[in-house]
């Protein structure tokens, strides 16, 4: 299951990890709504590889706009605890996959 995070615990979400992906999502938001089941199959398939979190950007917002998240869905990937890339709109699950295999690749090689 993907953990929901928020502002308290948010500065904990990347540590001891070396690939993290959060989520930005609001309630109202009907392509993150796509996107969820897509990021919850690879959290199943990454077990122990990625780490995935979640963020309500509503009720997140200083953290939303610390990132630089001005359209949801978007996804931020944390390589070995620091904010590496922003991927930004709906992708099917097949192009996440082929995305993080990649990610997972370069955190190995660093």
């Amino acid at each position: 299951m993907i953990e929901p995070v928020n502002g308290a615990e948010f500065d904990k979400v990347a540590e001891g990890t070396d690939l993290t992906v959060v989520d930005f999502w609001a309630d109202w938001c009907g392509p993150c709504k796509m996107q969820t089941p897509a990021l919850e199959a690879l959290d199943e398939e990454y077990d122990g590889k990625i780490k995935f979190a979640s963020l309500d950007v509503d009720a997140n917002k200083a953290i939303a706009e610390h990132f630089e998240i001005m359209s949801i869905p978007a996804l931020v990937v944390f390589k070995h605890g620091k904010p590496a890339e922003k991927v930004v709109g709906f992708h099917p699950q097949s192009a996440l996959k082929k995305y993080l295999d990649q990610k997972l690749v370069e955190v190995t090689a660093d």
